[in-house]
Protein backbone atom coordinates (compact mmCIF):
# COMPACT_ATOMS: atom_id res chain seq x y z
CA UNK A 1 0.00 0.00 0.00
CA UNK A 2 1.46 3.02 -0.97
CA UNK A 3 1.38 5.90 1.85
CA UNK A 4 0.79 9.01 0.52
CA UNK A 5 3.56 11.96 1.53
CA UNK A 6 2.34 14.75 3.43
CA UNK A 7 2.52 18.03 1.84
CA UNK A 8 5.96 20.03 3.18
CA UNK A 9 4.70 23.34 4.93
CA UNK A 10 6.31 26.20 2.88
CA UNK A 11 9.24 28.06 4.96
CA UNK A 12 9.54 31.36 3.98
CA UNK A 13 13.70 31.58 3.50
CA UNK A 14 14.07 35.15 4.81
CA UNK A 15 12.94 33.65 8.25
CA UNK A 16 15.84 31.71 9.24
CA UNK A 17 17.57 32.87 12.55
CA UNK A 18 20.63 34.66 10.58
CA UNK A 19 17.85 36.58 8.70
CA UNK A 20 15.81 37.17 11.47
CA UNK A 21 18.51 38.87 13.42
CA UNK A 22 19.33 40.61 10.70
CA UNK A 23 15.47 42.69 10.34
CA UNK A 24 15.95 43.15 14.02
CA UNK A 25 19.71 44.66 14.02
CA UNK A 26 18.19 48.08 14.07
CA UNK A 27 15.81 47.79 17.08
CA UNK A 28 19.13 46.67 19.18
CA UNK A 29 20.40 49.49 17.69
CA UNK A 30 18.00 51.99 18.66
CA UNK A 31 18.48 50.24 22.22
CA UNK A 32 22.31 50.20 22.48
CA UNK A 33 22.20 54.60 20.53
CA UNK A 34 23.04 55.64 24.62
CA UNK A 35 25.71 53.77 25.55
CA UNK A 36 27.28 53.65 21.90
CA UNK A 37 25.64 55.96 19.44
CA UNK A 38 27.74 55.37 16.19
CA UNK A 39 27.30 51.55 16.76
CA UNK A 40 23.87 51.90 17.31
CA UNK A 41 23.29 53.93 13.70
CA UNK A 42 25.58 51.32 12.19
CA UNK A 43 23.17 48.54 13.00
CA UNK A 44 20.17 50.06 10.63
CA UNK A 45 22.43 48.80 7.55
CA UNK A 46 21.74 45.28 8.44
CA UNK A 47 17.68 45.88 8.72
CA UNK A 48 17.69 48.13 5.44
CA UNK A 49 19.66 45.02 3.41
CA UNK A 50 16.76 42.63 5.02
CA UNK A 51 14.07 44.69 4.21
CA UNK A 52 15.29 45.51 0.64
CA UNK A 53 15.85 41.69 0.18
CA UNK A 54 12.31 40.48 1.84
CA UNK A 55 10.22 43.17 -0.17
CA UNK A 56 11.55 41.78 -3.44
CA UNK A 57 11.48 37.98 -2.46
CA UNK A 58 7.48 38.94 -1.91
CA UNK A 59 7.61 40.55 -5.01
CA UNK A 60 8.66 38.03 -7.05
CA UNK A 61 7.19 34.86 -5.51
CA UNK A 62 4.15 33.97 -3.93
CA UNK A 63 5.23 31.84 -1.26
CA UNK A 64 7.15 29.11 -3.41
CA UNK A 65 5.58 29.58 -6.68
CA UNK A 66 7.27 32.21 -9.23
CA UNK A 67 4.20 35.12 -9.73
CA UNK A 68 5.85 38.85 -9.65
CA UNK A 69 2.89 40.89 -8.20
CA UNK A 70 3.47 44.90 -7.09
CA UNK A 71 0.54 44.70 -4.94
CA UNK A 72 2.18 41.58 -2.16
CA UNK A 73 5.10 44.18 -2.36
CA UNK A 74 3.77 46.99 -1.05
CA UNK A 75 1.65 45.21 1.41
CA UNK A 76 5.17 43.74 2.73
CA UNK A 77 6.75 46.91 2.32
CA UNK A 78 4.28 49.07 4.64
CA UNK A 79 4.28 45.89 7.16
CA UNK A 80 7.80 46.42 7.56
CA UNK A 81 7.94 50.22 7.53
CA UNK A 82 4.94 49.66 10.15
CA UNK A 83 6.75 47.53 12.13
CA UNK A 84 10.35 47.58 11.94
CA UNK A 85 10.96 51.64 11.51
CA UNK A 86 8.13 53.06 13.87
CA UNK A 87 6.22 50.49 15.74
CA UNK A 88 9.29 48.71 17.58
CA UNK A 89 12.20 51.68 17.69
CA UNK A 90 8.97 54.10 19.16
CA UNK A 91 8.35 50.99 21.56
CA UNK A 92 11.94 50.91 22.67
CA UNK A 93 12.46 54.80 23.16
CA UNK A 94 9.32 54.83 25.05
CA UNK A 95 11.04 51.63 27.14
CA UNK A 96 14.24 54.04 27.80
CA UNK A 97 12.39 56.93 28.96
CA UNK A 98 10.43 55.05 31.61
CA UNK A 99 14.01 54.18 33.38
CA UNK A 100 14.49 57.34 34.16
CA UNK A 101 11.35 58.23 36.16
CA UNK A 102 12.42 55.44 38.38
CA UNK A 103 15.07 56.96 39.75
CA UNK A 104 12.82 59.13 42.04
CA UNK A 105 12.33 55.96 43.81
CA UNK A 106 15.84 56.32 45.89
CA UNK A 107 16.66 58.48 48.44
CA UNK A 108 17.63 61.72 45.97
CA UNK A 109 13.92 61.51 44.62
CA UNK A 110 14.82 63.27 41.31
CA UNK A 111 14.92 61.18 38.19
CA UNK A 112 18.03 59.99 35.92
CA UNK A 113 17.44 62.35 33.33
CA UNK A 114 17.94 65.29 35.94
CA UNK A 115 21.38 63.50 37.43
CA UNK A 116 22.65 63.17 34.35
CA UNK A 117 22.45 67.22 33.71
CA UNK A 118 23.85 67.38 37.22
CA UNK A 119 26.82 65.65 36.27
CA UNK A 120 27.32 67.38 32.61
CA UNK A 121 26.90 70.65 34.81
CA UNK A 122 29.60 69.53 37.54
CA UNK A 123 31.33 68.24 33.83
CA UNK A 124 31.21 71.71 32.67
CA UNK A 125 32.40 73.43 36.02
CA UNK A 126 35.52 71.54 36.33
CA UNK A 127 36.54 71.80 32.37
CA UNK A 128 36.65 75.36 33.66
CA UNK A 129 38.19 75.51 36.45
CA UNK A 130 41.84 76.91 37.04
CA UNK A 131 44.21 77.30 39.80
CA UNK A 132 42.91 76.94 43.35
CA UNK A 133 39.48 76.00 42.05
CA UNK A 134 39.93 72.27 43.27
CA UNK A 135 41.90 72.79 46.51
CA UNK A 136 39.14 74.46 48.69
CA UNK A 137 35.87 72.38 49.03
CA UNK A 138 33.88 75.31 49.90
CA UNK A 139 34.75 77.34 46.48
CA UNK A 140 34.63 74.72 44.50
CA UNK A 141 30.83 73.76 45.89
CA UNK A 142 29.63 77.36 45.92
CA UNK A 143 30.54 77.66 42.23
CA UNK A 144 29.05 74.59 41.24
CA UNK A 145 25.63 75.01 43.16
CA UNK A 146 25.54 78.94 42.15
CA UNK A 147 26.43 78.20 38.42
CA UNK A 148 23.75 75.68 38.77
CA UNK A 149 21.19 78.02 39.84
CA UNK A 150 21.87 79.88 37.06
CA UNK A 151 21.52 77.70 34.34
CA UNK A 152 17.65 76.70 36.01
CA UNK A 153 16.49 79.95 35.84
CA UNK A 154 18.07 80.90 32.81
CA UNK A 155 16.87 77.72 31.38
CA UNK A 156 13.12 77.90 32.85
CA UNK A 157 13.17 81.66 31.41
CA UNK A 158 14.39 80.32 27.94
CA UNK A 159 11.62 77.37 28.23
CA UNK A 160 8.63 80.00 28.60
CA UNK A 161 9.67 82.59 25.93
CA UNK A 162 10.94 80.21 23.45
CA UNK A 163 8.56 79.33 19.94
CA UNK A 164 7.05 76.12 20.11
CA UNK A 165 9.22 74.72 17.51
CA UNK A 166 12.43 75.34 19.09
CA UNK A 167 10.91 74.44 22.24
CA UNK A 168 9.97 70.70 21.07
CA UNK A 169 13.36 70.55 19.12
CA UNK A 170 15.54 71.30 22.72
CA UNK A 171 13.23 68.67 24.16
CA UNK A 172 13.41 65.87 21.42
CA UNK A 173 16.63 66.53 20.87
CA UNK A 174 19.15 67.84 23.20
CA UNK A 175 18.86 67.82 27.42
CA UNK A 176 18.45 71.69 28.25
CA UNK A 177 15.32 71.24 30.00
CA UNK A 178 16.32 68.17 32.05
CA UNK A 179 17.39 69.95 35.16
CA UNK A 180 13.58 71.61 35.08
CA UNK A 181 11.95 67.80 35.93
CA UNK A 182 12.23 67.76 39.56
CA UNK A 183 11.87 69.99 43.00
CA UNK A 184 14.40 72.24 43.36
CA UNK A 185 15.80 71.88 46.87
CA UNK A 186 16.36 67.87 45.72
CA UNK A 187 17.99 69.13 42.66
CA UNK A 188 20.72 71.11 44.68
CA UNK A 189 20.98 68.67 47.68
CA UNK A 190 22.12 66.21 44.83
CA UNK A 191 23.98 68.53 43.17
CA UNK A 192 25.88 68.87 46.55
CA UNK A 193 26.44 65.58 47.19
CA UNK A 194 28.23 64.76 43.86
CA UNK A 195 30.44 67.68 44.47
CA UNK A 196 31.66 66.73 47.38
CA UNK A 197 32.32 63.21 46.40
CA UNK A 198 34.27 64.77 43.31
CA UNK A 199 36.53 67.09 45.72
CA UNK A 200 37.22 63.88 47.81
CA UNK A 201 38.04 62.35 44.37
CA UNK A 202 40.72 65.00 43.74
CA UNK A 203 41.98 64.75 47.50
CA UNK A 204 42.80 61.07 47.23
CA UNK A 205 44.66 61.75 43.79
CA UNK A 206 46.38 64.34 45.22
CA UNK A 207 47.10 62.89 48.74
CA UNK A 208 48.02 59.63 46.67
CA UNK A 209 45.41 57.39 48.50
CA UNK A 210 44.58 55.48 45.43
CA UNK A 211 41.94 53.25 47.77
CA UNK A 212 39.47 56.11 47.26
CA UNK A 213 39.61 56.71 43.84
CA UNK A 214 37.42 54.60 41.46
CA UNK A 215 40.41 52.02 39.94
CA UNK A 216 39.07 53.42 36.50
CA UNK A 217 39.85 57.14 36.81
CA UNK A 218 42.95 56.85 38.80
CA UNK A 219 43.65 54.65 35.61
CA UNK A 220 42.75 57.69 33.68
CA UNK A 221 44.73 60.14 35.62
CA UNK A 222 47.58 57.63 35.73
CA UNK A 223 47.45 57.19 31.81
CA UNK A 224 47.07 61.47 31.05
CA UNK A 225 49.84 62.74 33.58
CA UNK A 226 52.73 62.04 31.18
CA UNK A 227 51.05 64.08 28.68
CA UNK A 228 50.36 66.64 30.99
CA UNK A 229 53.68 67.41 32.30
CA UNK A 230 54.75 66.99 28.75
CA UNK A 231 52.43 70.01 27.61
CA UNK A 232 52.08 72.39 30.59
CA UNK A 233 56.50 71.61 31.58
CA UNK A 234 56.91 73.46 34.38
CA UNK A 235 53.13 74.32 35.26
CA UNK A 236 50.90 72.61 37.49
CA UNK A 237 50.29 69.39 35.26
CA UNK A 238 49.15 67.53 38.18
CA UNK A 239 46.04 69.84 38.35
CA UNK A 240 45.34 69.31 34.49
CA UNK A 241 45.69 65.43 34.85
CA UNK A 242 43.13 65.51 37.79
CA UNK A 243 40.84 67.88 36.15
CA UNK A 244 40.81 65.55 32.99
CA UNK A 245 40.22 62.48 36.03
CA UNK A 246 37.07 64.42 37.26
CA UNK A 247 35.40 64.94 34.01
CA UNK A 248 36.24 61.37 33.38
CA UNK A 249 34.54 60.72 36.74
CA UNK A 250 31.51 62.56 35.76
CA UNK A 251 30.93 60.85 32.39
CA UNK A 252 31.41 57.48 33.84
CA UNK A 253 28.37 58.42 36.27
CA UNK A 254 26.72 58.96 32.75
CA UNK A 255 27.25 56.37 31.31
CA UNK A 256 25.97 54.14 34.37
CA UNK A 257 22.89 56.01 33.72
CA UNK A 258 22.43 55.43 30.07
CA UNK A 259 23.55 51.36 30.80
CA UNK A 260 20.27 51.33 32.62
CA UNK A 261 18.02 52.85 29.56
CA UNK A 262 19.96 50.36 27.21
CA UNK A 263 19.14 47.53 29.66
CA UNK A 264 15.21 48.94 29.57
CA UNK A 265 15.07 49.58 25.61
CA UNK A 266 16.55 45.93 25.40
CA UNK A 267 13.80 44.47 28.05
CA UNK A 268 11.15 46.52 26.06
CA UNK A 269 12.07 44.92 22.67
CA UNK A 270 12.17 41.52 23.65
CA UNK A 271 8.83 41.75 25.34
CA UNK A 272 6.75 43.45 23.19
CA UNK A 273 8.77 42.44 19.30
CA UNK A 274 5.75 39.21 18.71
CA UNK A 275 2.98 41.47 19.94
CA UNK A 276 3.73 44.58 18.10
CA UNK A 277 4.48 42.46 14.74
CA UNK A 278 1.63 40.28 15.48
CA UNK A 279 -1.08 43.53 16.27
CA UNK A 280 0.38 45.12 13.18
CA UNK A 281 -0.41 41.96 11.22
CA UNK A 282 -3.58 40.93 12.23
CA UNK A 283 -5.52 44.19 12.80
CA UNK A 284 -3.79 47.24 10.83
CA UNK A 285 -2.37 44.89 7.82
CA UNK A 286 -5.63 42.48 7.58
CA UNK A 287 -8.15 44.96 8.51
CA UNK A 288 -6.92 48.40 6.77
CA UNK A 289 -3.88 47.92 4.54
CA UNK A 290 -4.48 44.78 2.60
CA UNK A 291 -7.81 45.43 1.37
CA UNK A 292 -7.04 48.76 0.61
CA UNK A 293 -3.74 47.78 -1.50
CA UNK A 294 -6.00 45.17 -2.93
CA UNK A 295 -8.71 47.97 -4.32
CA UNK A 296 -5.38 49.99 -6.07
CA UNK A 297 -6.13 49.96 -9.70
CA UNK A 298 -4.07 47.18 -11.35
CA UNK A 299 -3.41 49.33 -14.41
CA UNK A 300 -1.40 51.88 -12.19
CA UNK A 301 1.20 49.18 -11.83
CA UNK A 302 1.53 48.18 -15.02
CA UNK A 303 2.24 51.17 -15.85
CA UNK A 304 5.19 51.42 -13.21
CA UNK A 305 6.52 48.26 -14.05
CA UNK A 306 6.35 49.32 -18.11
CA UNK A 307 8.52 52.62 -16.85
CA UNK A 308 10.66 50.77 -14.61
CA UNK A 309 11.72 48.70 -17.47
CA UNK A 310 11.76 51.00 -20.17
CA UNK A 311 14.10 53.30 -17.73
CA UNK A 312 16.68 50.28 -16.89
CA UNK A 313 16.74 49.72 -20.53
CA UNK A 314 17.66 53.45 -21.52
CA UNK A 315 20.20 53.29 -18.43
CA UNK A 316 22.21 49.49 -19.96
CA UNK A 317 22.16 51.42 -23.45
Amino acid sequence: MNMISPVEQYKDPLNSNSAVLMSYSNEVGTAISEIAPKLGTALWAPTFMYLGADIYDKYKNDKDNYDPSAKRALKRAIFQGITCLVALPAVIFAGQCAVSPLGRLDKTGISGNVKDGIYRHTRNVIDQAHGTALENYEQFKDTVLKTLQNKINARSNEKRTSNIFKKLYRIIFTHRYDILHGDKNKILAFAEKNAKNTFDIANAIKNGNTLNVPQKIYKKYQKVLPVMKETYKEADYSFQATRTALKEYQKSMIFKNKMLKTVGGLSTLIIFAKPVNDYVDKHIMNKYIDPGVDQLNSHAFKRFTLTKNFLASNVQK
